[in-house]
Formats: C-alpha cells, structure tokens, sequence
C-alpha cells in the first residue's frame, strides 16, 4: 500500500478472513458496488465492495464493510461512490459474522463484514486523482 509500511501484503477478498497469518500488515483491493448513504444521527456508513477484475466477484469476491464514528465521517466528507476504486489496511478491522447483520447482502460474498470505528487506513482512487485517508 503505497506511503503505507504497516500493510505490506495484498490478499484477494475472496481469501479474506480474520484468522490470516500477519493481519495487521494486510491490504485489499476493491471497487465500490454499492454504498448505503451516511445517516448523521447513527453516525455510519456501510459499502460493498468487490474484486476489480469483474470475473472473480461472482465466486466470493466481494465485502461489505462498514464504518462507524469518525472512520464514517471521514469517509462521508471524501466523497466516496459507486465505482471508486478502494485499497483498504485491515489494521484496525473488526470482523463480524455475516449472519450477525440485520439485512442479506446482495451477491456473493464471503461470511464476514468488516467494520472499522476509529482506526482506519484507505486510499481512495477517483477517475481523475489519487487521495488517502489516514488518521
């Protein structure tokens, strides 16, 4: 992850999991899919991600993450929307079990949601331009 020496080792969603060895220095790569907009008063925002390479979505290759507190209203204020491509540090991930969430997630993805509260790592690409957030 560029700028970034804590997340040093990419891992395909679909092989995401929270007993992966050396955690903390892991990264994915993902599209936006789908985004649940921001609510102020729960303070949370939740996206679906996917693998950028269309043909590996249908077979686990997409995550629903969720960001609370000010991880959701850092992202918010940078604008993040469908197509966007994420590259995101599971430092600071809590994993939750998919069948713990109150809603199916669309598609095929794998049992886990990531929810990330006050520690978080992402590097947002817009068409045009490259920023971070990093706090």
């Amino acid at each position: 992850m560029d700028g970034h020496a804590d997340a040093t080792e990419q891992v395909a969603i679909a092989k995401l999991d929270p007993t992966l060895p050396n955690l903390q220095s892991c990264y994915f790569k993902a599209v936006v899919t789908l985004l649940w907009p921001y609510s102020s008063s729960n303070k949370s925002l939740s996206v679906l991600l996917a693998e950028p390479d269309f043909r590996l979505r249908s077979s686990r290759g997409q995550v629903k993450v969720q960001f609370t507190g000010s991880s959701a209203k850092h992202v918010f204020d940078a604008g993040i929307g469908s197509g966007d491509e994420l590259v995101v540090s599971l430092n600071g991930a809590e994993w939750i079990p998919e069948s713990a969430s109150a809603a199916q997630t669309p598609g095929r993805g794998i049992e886990w949601e990531l929810k990330f509260a006050e520690r978080l790592v992402l590097q947002v690409r817009w068409m045009l331009s490259s920023n971070s957030i990093s706090y």
